[in-house]
């Protein structure tokens, strides 16, 4: 009992935090940078009044000598501007790490965050579905992004290379366009999945169930081919993992099936058909980025979607960047880059299968974290996930969430961050022990 009248008894600090963090996939696009600093400031402030520091853990500084490497490449970019906002938009996100790094030193806490992150996938899922039945059902003439009114303005009076005017069905929720959206709610899902099932309270599991249900909802609605594999993914790896106390959910999934829209399971069908711009479109952009990368195959033309687009340009081919996550890192850092990030995919497939051979608790995390790295992996072979601040936000604030509960769990460390500026090492892995 006594556990559920503290659950909301954190420092005002760390709810405001986490609060702020899970609030981003809300807003406009050019709120996250805001919301991103104003929670890494509450999380200095806790740490503060706790008498400790701001704190990294292991794929946090992997992913801190990444953003070192690309910002060098801004020098021999060709378009320093954007690889400027691009690299500024890496290390305003990585804030977002450093915030759950901090201020999760608990499982109470840990809670707290998946418990505010699946309301927002919830939220965001939800207000998509509604948006379809009221757009494609009811014929209501309403825009297909919740904040179109407020993005005009803004971009009126701060104009940027932004497209929020989307001619097309599909749904865009609470983000500019219906392939980020889900890209959104396919990063989300795996964490709301985990509240729904680790959550050691009853209330606390049914309401993160009603939002992952919404958040499926909002992809089905999003009519993104490359988030139905990515979910098709996730549902092969918990088939194979055997997750028992997730049957009802499978079944539930089945059934929900047979009930989505002819409209929606004709999208998915239509995957390979010939004569489909999106793909036909891929393939040409593909092409383009093999040329691109040829040209520089070690370091890259440097951060940023605008080197490649303009390169693609040449070859006849308008895309804002390579459809492909692979193709398109090695467009801007080159082998060196795509190297980093591979250690950071290892190490979080490690510390999730080390999870899936300890105690249940941990079975469940290893299993999802698995889920959002394969998931990342498939949804990345059509799309580019790390195309805008909200996108890049979501990523670090799993990132995160994986490396404060690897230290919880499993003992990793995470050391002050003023501690391990001087010495970032890729092969850096210290122990600690684990939280009781």
């Amino acid at each position: 009992m006594r556990a559920k009248r503290d659950f909301f008894k954190e420092s005002r600090a760390c709810i405001a935090a986490l609060i702020l963090l899970c609030s981003i996939p809300l807003f406009p696009e050019y709120c996250a940078p805001l919301f991103t600093i104003g929670a890494f400031v509450c999380a200095a402030v806790d740490a503060r009044h706790r008498g400790s520091a701001i704190h990294i853990g292991t794929l946090g500084k992997l992913l801190a000598v990444y953003i070192a490497y690309m910002a060098v490449g801004i020098l021999y970019s060709e378009h320093k501007l954007n690889s400027l906002s691009t690299v500024l938009m890496w290390m305003i996100a990585f804030g977002g790490y450093l915030t759950l790094t901090t201020v999760i030193i608990n499982r109470r806490r840990l809670q707290l965050l998946l418990l505010f992150f699946a309301l927002a996938a919830g939220l965001v899922g939800g207000i998509a579905a509604v948006q379809y039945v009221l757009r494609d059902i009811v014929r209501l003439p309403l825009p297909n992004q919740v904040w179109e009114p407020l993005d005009v303005l803004f971009y009126r009076y701060f104009p940027m290379d932004v497209d929020i005017h989307i001619a097309t069905h599909r749904v865009a929720s609470t983000f500019n366009n219906p392939n980020i959206m889900s890209e959104f709610l396919v990063m989300a899902v795996p964490l709301t999945a985990v509240c729904g099932f680790d959550g050691y309270r009853t209330r606390l599991k049914l309401t993160a169930r009603v939002c992952l249900v919404l958040a499926l909802l909002g992809v089905a609605a999003s009519f993104s081919r490359g988030a139905y594999l990515a979910l098709l993914s996730m549902l092969l790896l918990l088939l194979v993992t055997n997750l028992k106390k997730l049957s009802p959910l499978l079944l539930s999934l089945v059934a929900a099936l047979s009930l989505l829209p002819e409209i929606i399971i004709s999208r998915f069908f239509s995957i390979g058909v010939t004569g489909d711009f999106s793909i036909t479109q891929r393939f040409d952009a593909w092409d383009a980025a093999i040329q691109a990368i040829l040209q520089s195959p070690l370091f890259g033309m440097g951060p940023g979607i605008s080197n490649f687009s303009e390169y693609a340009q040449t070859f006849g081919v308008n895309v804002p960047h390579a459809h492909n996550v692979l193709l398109q890192l090695l467009v801007e850092g080159g082998f060196v880059g795509l190297f980093i990030l591979a250690v950071v995919a290892i190490r979080m497939l490690q510390n999730s299968a080390e999870c899936l051979s300890r105690s249940p608790k941990t079975h469940l995390f290893g299993v999802f974290f698995l889920a959002f790295t394969i998931s990342m992996m498939v949804f990345g072979m059509v799309d580019f996930p790390f195309l805008c601040p909200k996108l890049m936000a979501t990523f670090f604030m799993v990132i995160g969430t994986a490396d404060a509960v690897f230290s919880l769990y499993l003992g990793r460390s995470t050391v002050p961050l003023a501690k391990a500026l001087p010495s970032l090492r890729l092969s850096e892995w210290k122990r600690k022990p684990a939280a009781k």
